[in-house]
């Protein structure tokens, strides 16, 4: 559940529809963590929810986002927020008197209590980090932003063959995994993390 406040001089008619979107990034890194909706290569898309009275300037109100951010933080640390809403009047489409406060930018900072800080990893530009590489017995994977319930990891051998995977029910948290590669022949591999719809791919060495 998000709250917002009414800025304009225009009052928000029940039934009025509010279109929002939002990004969150990662304020070390300057990374992208999550957009909501995705951004398509065409337009940006929006969500929206239905006004359930009249909202007047100054007045406070509820978005219902508890579906939106389907997924886990991997850390402690400061997240940049930037939001930005529309007013569509259902009689008078996309009618907003006053678009130039429309966005907000805050900082905040993201604590995660189950565990401490990991902020000092290297995260790439998919928010992901890969350590030790080379790795000797264990490598481990950590995802910034992990979406709930779709996340595979696969070690690939230069043939194609996937030739390692964590065991995800066993994983620490859903952005933490831990990769066996004792028994796998000293090279280079490449590691396949699937995250939602994002798809990325690192070389690793193996060197025992």
């Amino acid at each position: 559940m998000s709250n917002a406040k009414k800025k304009g001089t225009q009052t928000i008619k029940q039934g009025d529809s509010i279109a929002f979107a939002f990004v969150i990034w990662d304020i070390v890194s300057s990374n992208l963590i999550l957009e909501y909706p995705p951004e398509t290569t065409t337009k940006r898309i929006f969500a929206f929810f239905t006004a359930p009275q009249d909202i007047n300037q100054g007045q406070t109100y509820d978005i219902d986002m508890s579906t939106v951010i389907d997924g886990s933080l991997g850390s402690t640390r400061e997240i940049g927020l930037s939001i930005r809403t529309y007013l569509l009047n259902r009689t008078n489409p996309i009618h907003d008197d006053d678009s130039i406060n429309n966005q907000n930018i805050s900082n905040l900072f993201w604590y995660d209590d189950t565990k401490a800080s990991i902020g000092e990893l290297s995260y790439n530009s998919d928010n992901i980090a890969v350590y030790p590489n080379p790795a000797n017995d264990k490598l481990n994977v950590s995802l910034l932003f992990a979406e709930s319930n779709a996340v595979n990891i696969e070690l690939i051998d230069l043939t194609g063959k996937a030739v390692a995977s964590p065991n995800m029910n066993q994983a620490i948290s859903p952005n933490q995994y831990t990769l066996d590669v004792a028994d796998l022949s000293k090279g280079v591999y490449i590691l396949k993390v699937t995250n939602g719809t994002k798809v990325s791919t690192s070389k690793v060495t193996i060197s025992h």
